[in-house]
């Protein structure tokens, strides 16, 4: 079995409170905390969670995109198998600048939630993609169409000559999506980020775009962290699943051990909060409270207050569970959770792929 080409231990990253005065320090949020997951080559993990949980600064900070300041790495590593070096492993949080650059785009890419505002619109398409791959490749200019066009063609996009010559606002939401990941796919990265690459799609255009990533991934050899909050998409398309919830991962393990047996109440309460196809009831289950504001957030376990299954002992309240590996290549965050006494606190670390569907 390889060795995973990303690992992240202990991440924090914080920012300064809206209460803090951010010229001379003072309190900060802990916006991610602890967190630790590990991907493989050709595995997609999907991280899920709701909105504010640390979902996308945990995928900025692989590429070191939290702006610094206001944001802070506290601590933690990402260990980075860098091809360049010989598989070699860096930390990407103690890279410089310049090194970063070799990272971005080249070996690791990005695609962001909103293609409209990601793409420059006084730039044509082809303007921005050969940007890119002239940024981390130095083609000739020649070449670095050629890329352009082949990069388009590989998302399906028609006539993609032509479409090097449009503005942004001259493609529908789908195409430019389209267009994000052709930008992003075009130096070959070995790891693709992509954060909430469906939302404001509709649901035909959404299916379309994640079986094309798919296609691509398996095509290329490419793993992938796919952030999202949809648990269908989850089900359909990762191989293990990260749940986030207040900053900090608290299940993980593969999609069929997290789908089948959650550990988690956060990740039962998400699975009973979902519509069920012939299922009879006229309110769906809803996890009671808020989210807590990340600048408030409560002592002990950040689920505790929202819990049903919180104890009268005060544990809960007093002490914060580790991620602990309840069964095997399984792991909670939860002081009630059969077998969290028992495992150890340690970083996620799941081998599972699904198998690829036979022709």
């Amino acid at each position: 079995m390889p060795d995973p080409i990303l690992q992240i231990d202990d991440l924090a990253v914080s920012f300064p409170s809206s209460r803090s005065d951010r010229r001379r320090g003072g309190e900060r949020v802990r916006a991610v905390n602890g967190v630790g997951l590990s991907v493989y080559p050709t595995q997609t993990v999907a991280v899920v969670g709701e909105s504010g949980c640390g979902k996308s600064v945990t995928a900025l900070s692989i590429l070191r995109l939290v702006p610094t300041p206001p944001g802070r790495y506290d601590g933690g590593r990402i260990l980075w198998s860098d091809p360049s070096n010989g598989g070699g492993t860096v930390d990407l949080l103690t890279q410089t600048d310049r090194q970063m650059q070799e990272v971005r785009g080249n070996q690791i890419a990005m695609i962001f939630q909103e293609p409209m505002t990601s793409l420059n619109p006084v730039y044509t398409i082809g303007e921005q993609i050969r940007e890119a791959v002239v940024l981390h490749q130095a083609p000739s200019g020649a070449e670095a169409t050629r890329i352009a066009i082949e990069a388009l063609g590989d998302v399906g996009i028609a006539d993609p000559e032509a479409r090097l010559k449009e503005y942004p606002h001259q493609l529908s939401g789908g195409m430019r999506q389209r267009v994000m990941i052709a930008m992003a796919l075009a130096c070959r990265p070995n790891l693709l980020l992509a954060d909430e690459p469906t939302t404001a799609l509709d649901v035909t255009i959404q299916a379309q775009i994640l079986e094309l990533l798919r296609e691509l991934q398996t095509r290329r050899g490419m793993s992938v962290m796919l952030i999202t909050h949809d648990l269908g998409v989850v089900a359909e398309n990762a191989d293990v699943v990260a749940v986030m919830y207040a900053g900090r991962v608290v299940e993980y393990g593969s999609v069929h051990d997290v789908f089948s047996a959650p550990q988690h109440p956060y990740t039962r309460g998400l699975f009973s909060s979902m519509p069920v196809l012939g299922m009879d009831r006229h309110r769906l289950t809803t996890i009671p409270g808020n989210v807590p504001n990340p600048s408030e957030f409560p002592s002990g376990c950040r689920f505790h207050p929202r819990c049903d299954d919180r104890r009268d002992d005060e544990k809960c309240a007093r002490e914060d569970p580790d991620l602990h590996e309840v069964a095997p290549s399984h792991w909670s965050a939860c002081w009630h959770t059969e077998g969290h006494d028992a495992g150890k606190p340690t970083r996620p670390d799941v081998t599972f792929r699904r198998e690829e569907p036979s022709a």
